[in-house]
């Protein structure tokens, strides 16, 4: 067996951009870096987990400009043996529509400031999973290794369509993308892109349906689409699987009351309406199952035979 973990630093804009929400107060810009991070550091520390964490470049430069607390945060990270990556600059939902310069230019952004840290990036990760040739090209041009960026689930894509289409129908904006389809689809294994010389490491996802075995959809009581002996199910598949790409979003460990997060988005986000007590426990209890089996390492380590 096999395990690997990775974190996504997606701040509370992202979520509120694709909700159709107003931008969330400045009070809660660093929400990602300096309590969200550090809540999953502990976990990693005390059930001896590495992960790969990909790190979004605007709020790594605008920590920086406050204090550096947050990066103080990824720097305990890089000390304790977890993995920087680079999950772009800005975020931008679209910017696979953006023209090439500009993807090299917001790629390469992120990757100096996390070299900044002491960082050696070698892998990338898109906003919102789409991808496609041209901005695999600018992640291989950074002479990055791998990717991640492929969510083999058709399913989470019919029902992002589904999504989508309601809120358009009632006049209600998302961020999100209804393109890139090609990012939810294909093998389910590491494989090799000779195209753009980058391995390929998918975020893992269940036998049945190709539902995703990311923190949105095992940690909450509920997930999307699905009812509690569902996800009773889904987590005890990623539990056993034999090879786990567990990929988790910061958000995963928010405590909507203490980190003062607006109703609205608590409604929205279906897992933060469980105790996040209860997710911890969940995230530790899978953890812990896994341990028996394998030893978590970031992506980086555990494709090292591979990579150039």
């Amino acid at each position: 067996m096999s395990t690997i973990v990775s974190l996504d630093l997606d701040d509370l804009a992202c979520y509120h951009a694709i909700h159709g929400l107003a931008e969330p107060s400045a009070d809660t810009a660093a929400l990602a870096l300096e309590r969200w991070l550090p809540r999953f550091l502990d976990v990693f520390k005390q059930l001896d987990v590495r992960a790969t964490i990909f790190v979004i470049g605007r709020d790594l430069e605008r920590d920086l400009a406050a204090g550096g607390r947050g990066a103080a945060a990824l720097v305990r990270a890089i000390d304790e043996g977890h993995e920087l990556a680079n999950h772009s600059f800005s975020h931008a939902y679209d910017l696979h529509r953006w023209p090439a310069a500009d993807i090299a230019a917001d790629l390469r952004r992120c990757d100096t400031l996390l070299r900044k840290l002491g960082a050696t990036p070698k892998g990338f990760r898109a906003p919102g999973y789409t991808h496609d040739r041209n901005m695999l090209m600018q992640a291989s041009a950074l002479g990055y290794a791998y990717d991640s960026s492929l969510l083999p689930s058709p399913t989470y894509y019919m029902g992002k369509l589904g999504v989508l289409g309601l809120r358009r129908l009632f006049g209600r904006r998302s961020a999100s993308q209804v393109d890139g389809a090609r990012s939810f689809m294909g093998p389910t294994t590491v494989h090799y892109l000779p195209e753009h010389g980058l391995w390929e490491v998918p975020i893992s996802v269940s036998r049945a349906l190709r539902v995703p075995l990311i923190g949105t959809f095992l940690l909450g009581d509920t997930a999307p689409m699905m009812t509690r002996p569902q996800v009773a199910l889904l987590r005890k598949e990623a539990a056993q699987v034999r090879h786990l790409h567990l990929e988790l979003h910061a958000i995963d460990l928010a405590d909507p009351d203490a980190d003062g997060l607006d109703p609205a988005l608590v409604a929205k986000q279906r897992e933060l309406k469980t105790p996040l007590e209860r997710r911890l426990e969940r995230l530790a209890k899978l953890f812990e199952q896994r341990s028996e089996f394998s030893v978590s390492v970031p992506i980086a380590r555990a494709m090292s035979r591979h990579l150039r």
